[in-house]
């Protein structure tokens, strides 16, 4: 799946759909107990069955949401008895959608199974479901179908087994056949078989039904062996009205006709996959396609929105040859169809040959989409079609090993987005998009490791993180840097081939990049190397200490934390890392290979002279394009040989290493590990930076100071230093652009001015309010560039009253592109009166507001972002977290969003305790959201250790610099 990308002003929160075991589930009982149960069904629950006419009226259905169970709700043995295997799935499903059904479907499923060890139960999964037991069969397909007498049926609540008990043991090596008729309901939670809808330009309500399964939603759907590692191949039926379509992974291979002028669409069998990577899809939807290609290229959506379909439908199959290329694999299904789905949790979801995405993540209008919103298109829809290879093709055996799937995606992306769009320079944004932040997380005890063990389900979803995508994704980077690109994609190449449609571990993949490194002639033990990357949680700092006169540098590694930690305190970790370095002398940034290692049993390391580490006038740097996972801490007096080059002639350090060293300067400081002194001393150059890459990376760190100081009495004097390193920059480009501007320029004038309207910049405040006032005098002509949209409406309805706000919420609401209405859910959290920004979180908590479920969190995290918002939005979500609880369940992605933005800026004694307190409070009701709390609490005392630590200085550094 994707990941948020919040950098680009939207949401596209990453994630799948949350595990809830407290949900009321399908099982099976005896048949006495089947009598008395259809009494009472019928008579509370007869209208569950009405439109289910395609089964017999005599049928007996059982559901178990009025029996209780037992059980721990702490799981730790998730996996199905390994004692059989499936082999084939023949699936068909009617969803029953209005005007005619109620949100209800019926199916039937049969499944070859074989038998690997003797056993007297057929275990499967199923959740949500309401089963026929009469029409549940198991046969033998090896003894010419001799049934198999079932004794009674279990249900595993917890683990969501059902459990089929058996007159006789099942024997190896024999398949056997299950089939079964089962009920279930389109349900409002955003995974499994689920209901999504959309109003046309005539003002009627459409529905559609669309699937959600990764990581163990399957099962929702049909009853199933739900498990990555247990692939088989699928036939599957749709059955829908004559007036819709029906989209699965494969091609139709034929449609019948079915009872009440219902179409039955049969497609062709499906290669050999997982049951997370199914997908349905019934609609009323319009598509395209692209048949340039050998494979047929379709992007579907509602038909008032198919002219924002064709940057999609180029970007895609031109991403696809370049995959096939890359990996030197074709791709093995006929067909590729991209569907934008209104209502949808995560940003995509990868399914094999169906991919899904909410629609500001495939959908672009060059009128009302900004620049940003583009790059975020391509990211994902690359990110996406990597998955097809690595994730759909070779699939982890277990969810330990999520990061192979995202971790790849997620650098891969950048790879084929360089691709498409090479002028973007996708490759050097790496830096900034995903190193830098996930460095911020991994510096905090409560990370994990890339390769995380997971015991029960809600630590699967918690590990749909930024540590899972980015830092995967970083350290795949660092990998094929010191491997060198041939022989990191001759690595990959033979990996895939040699598991395709199969399961992997990681070290399948590391074994395959040693042969493929030894074959190169390099030899280097990728196993040794990446399992001090992928097993240890965090990350080092090399500290350079440097002997000026003997002209001799050391190196010593540590483990680096955002929080100090106390002197005696010992740490074990240690990394094998790959170094390189230039100086002012060599002045080399393009050789990334390494020039050594730093071995974890290495205690320090020394270069001299002969290393070539120049005279004590010559400045060093270390980590070339910033292409290894860590941090750089020099002595003082290279600090400040840097700083000097910066501000004679900042342009003879690569732009890369620009950022990195802004990054980690005021990361280093942030920690206590440098003084702040060095670091702010480093943002003079600033005045003369005119690249995206470093104004990024200090704006970013500037945001965090701003989120200290915001409430004190500094804040005046930091906001007049912003603006002071700002001002040249913002003459240079202007408030508005050219047609001639580079996407990079594009990039950084929003970043600048954003920033320019935050400081107070009358000239941008002037602008904004101008434009907006224009487009409230004329809403059918909007003047304001797309992207600059964010900053201008939120600016406009800062400095406005609640006629601006009821405007922008207004263009909200009747806008048709997702793009604009993400920007503008944005915008309207601006506002700096406390009764519209409370009012704004209760309509986020409204559907009928037309702010839609999956984008409540985002509201609230953009109200949370505005420091008068911060204290309202945490007391709203401790006044209505049972409302809250009740929109989102414990979906990983809602929930943990929101406790990061209401605490990113908390930073005080009495914050802390108020987030303990609560924390306390509903530490039984966190689901998913656990690990983000724990995170948000260490943030928090981090905050606290820095006002302690670091205001004083930072104060006193302002006072000296700033008139």
């Amino acid at each position: 799946m994707s990941s948020s990308r919040e950098y680009l002003d939207m949401d596209s929160s990453k994630s799948t759909s949350s595990i809830k075991f407290k949900a009321k589930k399908g099982f099976f009982i005896e048949r006495w107990v089947a009598v008395l149960l259809l009494f009472i069904v019928a008579v509370v629950a007869v209208a569950l069955l009405v439109y289910f006419t395609c089964l017999q009226s005599s049928e007996t259905y059982l559901d178990a949401s009025n029996v209780s169970t037992t059980g721990s709700n702490v799981i730790t043995d998730l996996l199905l008895p390994k004692t059989l295997t499936p082999i084939h799935y023949s699936v068909e499903l009617q969803p029953f959608l209005p005007p005619d059904g109620n949100f209800s479907f019926s199916g039937q499923m049969k499944l070859r199974l074989r038998c690997t060890d003797a056993t007297s139960h057929i275990t499967l999964h199923i959740k949500n479901i309401t089963v026929h037991e009469a029409t549940v069969r198991i046969t033998s397909a090896s003894d010419q179908g001799l049934l198999v007498d079932i004794v009674n049926f279990a249900y595993d609540t917890n683990r969501q087994f059902l459990i089929v008990n058996l007159n006789k043991q099942l024997v190896p090596k024999n398949d056997y056949n299950i089939s079964m008729k089962f009920l279930g309901l389109l349900n409002e939670d955003l995974n499994g078989f689920y209901r999504s809808s959309y109003v046309d330009e005539t003002g009627r309500t459409r529905w559609l039904a669309v699937t959600q399964f990764q990581p163990t939603d399957a099962r929702k759907a049909f009853p199933c062996m739900d498990e990555p590692a247990l692939k088989a191949t699928f036939d599957i039926t749709l059955i829908r009205a004559s007036n819709m379509t029906s989209i699965s992974n494969m091609p139709i291979h034929h449609t019948e006709d079915r009872p009440n002028n219902n179409k039955a669409d049969v497609y062709q069998t499906t290669v050999n996959m997982s049951t997370y990577l199914l997908a349905f899809v019934v609609s009323d939807y319009a598509f395209k396609a692209n048949n340039a290609t050998n494979t047929r290229f379709s992007v579907w959506a509602r038909s008032g929105a198919m002219e924002q379909v064709e940057y999609a439908l180029y970007a895609g199959p031109k991403t696809l040859d370049f995959f096939e290329t890359y990996f030197n694999i074709t791709y093995p299904l006929p067909k590729q169809d991209m569907v934008a789905v209104p209502d949808f949790n995560a940003g995509a979801m990868e399914n094999w040959g169906l991919i899904t995405y909410r629609e500001s993540a495939l959908l672009w209008d060059p009128k009302l989409s900004s620049p940003a919103s583009k790059q975020r298109v391509l990211t994902i829809i690359v990110h996406e079609l990597a998955h097809q290879w690595f994730g759909n093709l070779v699939t982890p055996k277990w969810w330990d090993d999520l990061w192979l799937n995202e971790g790849f995606a997620s650098y891969m992306e950048y790879i084929g987005s360089d691709h498409v769009e090479p002028t973007w320079k996708m490759a050097d944004q790496f830096i900034s998009q995903d190193l830098h932040n996930v460095l911020e997380l991994d510096s905090l005890e409560s990370s994990h490791p890339v390769s995380n063990p997971v015991n029960n389900p809600d630590e699967i979803n918690e590990i749909f993180d930024s540590i899972t995508y980015s830092k995967g994704a970083s350290i795949i980077r660092m990998m094929n840097m010191f491997l060198g690109e041939s022989t990191f994609r001759k690595g990959l190449t033979n990996y895939l081939n040699a598991f395709k449609y199969q399961n992997a571990e990681q070290d399948d993949l590391w074994r395959y990049f040693t042969e493929a490194s030894k074959e190169d002639g390099f030899n280097i033990d990728v196993k040794l190397v990446m399992d001090t990357w992928t097993r240890q949680t965090g990350y080092p700092v090399i500290n350079i200490s440097r002997d000026y006169d003997a002209r001799t540098v050391k190196l010593i590694q540590k483990k680096f934390f955002l929080v100090p930690i106390g002197k005696n305190v010992s740490r074990t970790e240690a990394w094998h890392i790959p170094i390189t370095y230039t100086t002012s002398v060599s002045n080399n940034f393009f050789d990334t290979r390494p020039q050594f290692w730093f071995y974890a049993n290495n205690e320090s390391i020394t270069l001299n002279e002969h290393d070539g580490i120049p005279s004590k006038d010559e400045w060093v740097l270390f980590n070339i394009k910033q292409t290894s996972y860590y941090r750089v801490n020099y002595d003082i007096e290279n600090w400040k040989l840097l700083i000097q080059q910066l501000e004679s002639n900042h342009e003879v350090i690569d732009v890369i290493n620009r950022a990195q060293l802004i990054d980690d300067a005021m990361d280093l400081a942030r920690a206590s590990q440098l003084d702040y002194n060095i670091a702010l001393n480093l943002t003079n150059y600033l005045v003369k930076e005119v690249e995206y890459l470093p104004w990024d990376s200090a704006t970013t760190n500037f945001g965090f100071i701003d989120d200290m100081l915001s409430v004190t009495a500094a804040y005046g004097k930091w906001k007049k230093l912003v603006a002071q390193r700002l001002k040249p920059i913002y003459e240079k480009i202007g408030f508005v652009g050219k047609d001639s501007d580079s996407h990079l320029e594009k990039l950084n004038r929003v970043n600048v001015v954003g920033w320019a309207c935050r400081t107070d910049n009358q000239d941008c405040l002037r602008h904004s309010s101008d434009l907006y006032k224009q487009w409230m005098d004329n809403p059918s002509d909007d003047p304001i560039p797309p992207a600059l949209k964010r900053t201008v409406v939120c600016y406009a309805i800062k400095h406005g009253d609640e006629l601006e706000w009821n405007f922008a919420f207004e263009r909200f609401q009747k806008s048709n592109v997702g793009t604009e209405k993400d920007i503008l859910l944005s915008a309207l959290s601006c506002t700096e009166k406390p009764w519209i920004l409370g009012k704004y979180l209760m309509l986020a908590l409204n559907t009928s507001s037309g702010i839609r479920k999956s984008d409540s969190s985002s509201v609230f995290s953009s109200v949370a972002s505005n420091s008068i918002g911060r204290p309202i939005a945490f007391d709203f979500l401790r006044d209505k977290w049972n409302l809250i609880k009740e929109l989102h369940g414990s979906s990983f992605f809602a929930i943990a969003k929101m406790v990061k933005a209401v605490t990113q800026s908390l930073n005080t004694r009495f914050g802390l305790k108020q987030l303990n307190d609560f924390v306390e409070m509903h530490s039984s009701a966190l689901g998913t959201a656990k690990r983000s709390l724990q995170q948000a609490i260490e943030q928090t005392e981090a905050n606290v250790i820095w006002m302690e630590n670091n205001f004083d200085i930072v104060n006193a550094w302002l006072l000296r610099n700033v008139s």
